[in-house]
């Protein structure tokens, strides 16, 4: 079984001997596409008019998996490029961060995924954001360099990456990127480091006792570039300042913001005694509930509840979709249960207090209707 991806990954069109696997399962020779092992996602295409839906590895074999069945016989294959580009020099870009990661600050590589939209390599340690910095500008310096990626096959001393185990296989292929990296792969990588374009460290967040980051490389990465410059440049305008003054700004009109909601907040629990008294009242199995409707902060609506029912017996407060419900005469969780059953929404609670959503937005007139409708 010669594997193309891995010794010439830029033959991505070719005549290839198609032998049938199964239904709508074929395997090649050779092996055009890249199967879905390794963190990267199979290669997708057409394999003479049938498309190829997945490949994956099964009792050792490449199968690929079509959308209609194939006799055995030669078709000519076609790899999706656009796809395969991207696998592979994200692929590539992980093995350029974690060769460095290693080598300048002793940083194991512990998890990799390539996806579709954002790739990922999980390191050992926590690591700061200043460190990923470095570490970002380093890979673009090998980028650059337009450095060959090699496959060599059984060499001595290999290790699996993210296990650090020796490796029990009868063919061993090795990745080697001058003396950057060199570790046991079996993905698909582009020919040299240049066809990559450009690495970008987009995040990096803690990881259990590691540190988990985020990154694009090539098309990816410029279009998350742009969109970054395009969010600065908006905010800029909005603050009329520099980028590098935009942090400050944020944060002090974070600080303003917060001191605002706890003067709101600070206000409308002076207002809590009028809205009791302004609460409509219901009997309800003989029993007053008095009912309120209003937008206020969140956080007092059930202290509203609790203050109405001590008036009247008990209380039914609605802000937006938000429900509290507190009683010393009645059910709250049953009355909750109620109103839901009309208007929808999630929650619970206990018979002395309730609380939740509701599936959309409501009047004190239609809670009373529902509330004196009896089952």
């Amino acid at each position: 079984m010669k594997r193309l991806y891995w010794t010439s990954p830029d033959v991505l069109e070719l005549e290839v001997t198609v032998a049938t696997a199964g239904d709508c399962a074929v395997t090649t020779e050779p092996v055009l596409f890249h199967p879905d092992e390794g963190g990267q996602p199979a290669d997708l295409g057409a394999i003479g008019p049938a498309n190829v839906l997945n490949v994956e590895i099964v009792d050792g074999q490449v199968v690929h998996r079509l959308d209609q069945p194939l006799t055995d016989g030669k078709y000519f294959a076609r790899v999706d490029r656009e796809r395969r580009i991207h696998t592979a020099a994200h692929h590539t870009a992980q093995h350029i961060l974690s060769g460095i990661a290693e080598q300048r600050y002793g940083l194991k590589t512990t998890g990799v995924h390539i996806g579709l939209e954002r790739c990922t390599v999980d390191f050992d340690q926590k690591v700061e954001w200043e460190t990923m910095v470095a570490l970002e500008t380093a890979a673009l310096e090998i980028v650059m360099r337009d450095l060959p990626v090699e496959t060599a096959f059984n060499e001595a001393g290999v290790r699996v990456r993210d296990d650090f185990k020796p490796i029990e296989s009868e063919v061993v292929r090795v990745v080697k990127i001058a003396d950057c990296d060199k570790s046991a792969c079996c993905g698909a990588h582009v020919a040299s480091t240049g066809r990559i374009g450009t690495i970008r460290v987009c995040d990096v967040e803690t990881k259990k006792q590691g540190t988990r980051d985020s990154y694009l490389a090539g098309a990816k990465a410029l279009e998350y570039g742009q969109l970054e410059t395009n969010t600065l440049r908006r905010l800029r305008q909005l603050a009329s300042c520099s980028t590098a003054e935009l942090p400050s700004l944020y944060e002090k009109a974070l600080s303003q913001t917060k001191e605002q909601a706890k003067e709101v907040t600070r206000l409308w629990s002076q207002a809590l005694p009028s809205l009791v008294a302004s609460a409509q009242v219901v009997e309800i199995d003989s029993s007053p509930v008095g009912v309120q409707v209003t937008e206020m902060p969140p956080q007092l609506v059930a202290k509203l509840a609790g203050m109405t029912a001590e008036a009247h017996g008990a209380a039914v407060v609605v802000s937006g979709t938000r429900i509290a419900i507190n009683s010393q005469t009645l059910d709250a969780g049953a009355l909750l249960k109620k109103i839901q059953e009309s208007l929808g929404g999630k929650g619970g609670g206990s018979p002395k207090a309730a609380n939740g959503s509701l599936g959309r937005t409501t009047t004190v007139d239609e809670l009373v209707a529902i509330l004196k409708n009896s089952d």
